[in-house]
């Protein structure tokens, strides 16, 4: 095929990319930064994503992809034009892009997906389901007649798929996630400590001293927030525990999804996980503790994939390189002209 190759993993908040022959380029913020009195972009990628909850009236942080969907197509259209791009400055040819999609959605939003990439430049488009292109990612072989599950966690979506010969045979998406699990601490300390705290301050705790079980040596960390009674700013200690009290409902629904997608699987299928275990990607599956706690609750063996974050884009690579092999699987390329009938 003419054109550059481009695999893209458009995550509900974080943006990957990787292109043939150079690996991984970037992953930034999935977010942009509009200037509502002048009508004009003011940044994109991780300088809009640092500017969340800290603008003034005249800027908006906007981010176009809510639970793995795209939200906000003009905004997810200039983020994409933007980065494509700079990819391709100089090229000829309109890129090839490959984009990462949950399992779930439905040929509506897969329509969308394939349109904000055409817009943005794109000559030719293929949507392969994330649970597939993150096994790829991980190193697994998927084309044979055996079970294989993968979990994949984002920050938006929790993707629950077993994979068999190269397709997703069954499948489940839940809206808990990295996100939801960032709100749920917000809130606890809102109710038992009667503390605000932003999303960021959120999502710190949870990297510093998150876990999916209750430690045996607790760690406690310092953070601030503004108290909800007075409004004034206050230092608090939060601990280990604190954190898994705020996490363990979340690890509930996510533990009860894997059940169910386990329950509908045929016995020959089951047997394979049984077997061969469950695979964690995403960036949720680095919380620690998960893959024990799941592994103890499921009795299966649970493991994390090395790099998590970014086996999305790793398995996009993958497939720009083994694209024919995928077509044998029904994914293919299309064409702006052609995406009416999806």
């Amino acid at each position: 095929m003419f054109g550059q190759n481009i695999g893209i993993d458009l995550g509900t908040e974080k943006i990957t990319a990787f292109v043939e022959g150079r690996g991984i380029v970037f992953s930034e913020d999935n977010a942009l930064a509009y200037d509502i009195y002048n009508d004009e972009t003011y940044a994109i990628g991780n300088a809009a994503g640092e500017m969340a909850e800290k603008t003034p009236d005249a800027l908006t942080v906007k981010r176009p992809v809510i639970g793995g969907v795209i939200s906000d197509f003009s905004v997810m259209t200039e983020i994409l034009s933007h980065y494509i791009g700079k990819l391709c400055a100089g090229k000829v040819f309109r890129p090839n892009v490959i984009v990462s999609a949950p399992s779930c959605i439905t040929n509506l939003e897969r329509k969308t997906v394939i349109e904000a990439a055409c817009a943005a430049g794109a000559g030719k488009v293929s949507i392969i389901d994330e649970p597939i292109v993150s096994a790829l990612g991980a190193g697994l072989s998927i084309d044979y007649p055996h079970g294989t599950m993968v979990i994949d966690l984002g920050a938006g979506t929790t993707d629950i798929a077993i994979i068999t010969m190269g397709t997703v045979a069954y499948a489940a998406s839940v809206k808990t996630a990295g996100n939801t699990m960032d709100e749920a601490i917000q809130q606890y300390i809102k109710k038992e400590k009667s503390i605000n705290i932003g999303l960021a301050t959120a999502k710190r705790l949870k990297h510093t001293v998150g876990c999916a079980y209750k430690r045996s040596e607790e760690i406690e960390i310092e953070a601030t927030g503004k108290n909800y009674v007075t409004g004034m700013p206050e230092l608090f200690n939060v601990s280990s525990t604190e954190i898994y009290e705020a996490l363990k409902d979340q690890i509930n629904i996510i533990f009860d999804a894997i059940v169910g997608v386990m329950e509908q699987s045929p016995p020959e299928l089951y047997s394979d996980i049984c077997h061969e275990g469950i695979l964690l990607t995403g960036g949720v599956a680095k919380l620690p503790g998960l893959d024990k706690e799941l592994s103890s609750r499921l009795g299966i063996k649970v493991r994390r994939a090395a790099d998590p974050e970014h086996c999305a884009a790793k398995g996009a690579g993958y497939i720009l390189k083994n694209m024919d092999e995928m077509e044998d699987h029904g994914y293919s390329f299309r064409m702006k002209e052609s995406i009416s009938g999806i």
